[in-house]
């Protein structure tokens, strides 16, 4: 059964990154459909309480810098902030807060930031717009990730 989910939750992962990266959009079901995967193992490596406790401290700290985006995009860039941040990024990063303990979400969340923003910086050429295709580079971090740490059986994304 993990094996299988763990299939889907890569080709999930896999067609969130190609969607955003070819249409600049996501469905909404597979960012639930990975949602689901993600929380899923999660809830099953930990307490009930704890679960609670680290998604909605996951949350908060999801919250705070949506509050801050939302800051940024109004007061300094001059511009509406659907324009600079999408839903569909907003979502994913909901995704990696329901998906992991707190330490191990800001570590995936800190340094899928890092790499979308190298990827891009590096890529940008070859895009058709300005934007970040956010949530797909993130997705095909989490997806490295997850390969990685599966097939080497490295130290469990649950317990940090």
């Amino acid at each position: 059964m993990d094996f299988i989910l763990k299939i889907i939750l890569i080709f999930t992962l896999l067609g969130i990154t190609i969607q955003d990266f070819t249409e600049r959009k996501v469905f909404l079901w597979l960012i639930i459909f990975s949602g689901l995967i993600v929380s899923f193992f999660h809830f099953r490596m930990v307490y009930l309480e704890q679960f609670t406790i680290t998604t909605i401290v996951n949350f908060s700290i999801v919250i705070f810098i949506i509050i801050v985006l939302l800051a940024y995009s109004t007061f300094l860039l001059k511009k509406r902030f659907n324009t600079t941040f999408g839903l569909g990024d907003f979502l994913f990063f909901l995704v990696l807060a329901i998906g992991f303990p707190t330490v191990t979400f800001l570590i995936i969340f800190c340094f899928s930031l890092i790499f979308s923003l190298t990827i891009y910086f590096f890529l940008k050429k070859r895009f058709k717009n300005d934007s970040i295709p956010l949530a797909g580079l993130q997705a095909a971090f989490l997806c490295i990730v997850l390969i990685i740490n599966w097939v080497l059986d490295l130290k469990n994304l649950y317990i940090l």
